[in-house]
Formats: C-alpha cells, structure tokens, sequence
C-alpha cells in the first residue's frame, strides 16, 4: 500500500505553483526532474533599538527528488515544454540549512537568486 503523505505530496508537487528545475550539489551532482515549491517569508532583524523586516526565498523539495541539500548548491528554475522538455531560467544559490518536515518527505531551503551577470 502506498504512503498517504507521499501521494499527497506528490500531488502537491506537481500542482499549480511548483515548478520544474535542475539542482546541483556543490560536488558537481547533476539532478535533473527536480519540483519545487518556492516562498517568500518576511523575517524580523533588530537594528539598534529598532526592527526591520527584510524577505528570503526559500524552497522546498521533496526528498526523493533530492535527499541531500547543503548552502551553495544550485537550482536552474525552469518550465517544460509542450514536448516535456526543460526549458532553463533563474538561477537560485542555496543557502543556510535545509529543514525537513514532520514525515521526512521534503526539505525546505533558503535560495538567493544569483546574478546573470557574474
């Protein structure tokens, strides 16, 4: 019998609002047919006496896509064409810490876009 939280995750990942991609690990480990789900959360810092509020991207990923995540891998966030072909686009730089959830199913990561022009 299949695992409820996979099948749901499954279909989450491949609703509206994921997105195809392409990771690589910083030892070079190519990983085609990578979903993720991407966010914004706002985060709170203190500046003297006062707060500011700054955003970060994260994503999230399923572990079975990809189990090992670490700051400095990459992402080519992209889209499938009418053929299922990969179509590149923004590059993403993980960063921080990757956070699995309750199930060990998926891992959610800080990414920064890089810069194209680097």
């Amino acid at each position: 019998m299949s695992d409820p939280f996979a099948s749901a995750l499954d279909a989450i990942f491949h609703a509206p609002g994921s997105e195809a991609a392409e990771h690589t690990s910083i030892y070079g480990v190519h990983t085609p047919g990578v979903r993720i789900i991407r966010g914004r959360n706002d985060q709170m810092a203190r500046l003297g006496d006062g707060q500011i509020i700054t955003g970060s991207h994260i994503v999230e990923i399923r572990k079975s896509d990809v189990a090992d995540l670490r700051d400095g891998d990459t992402l080519i966030v992209g889209s499938l064409d009418d053929a299922g072909e990969f179509v590149p686009g923004e590059e993403l730089r993980l960063t921080g810490d990757s956070v699995g959830d309750a199930e060990g199913l998926s891992s959610t990561i800080g990414a920064e876009p890089v810069d194209p022009s680097r």
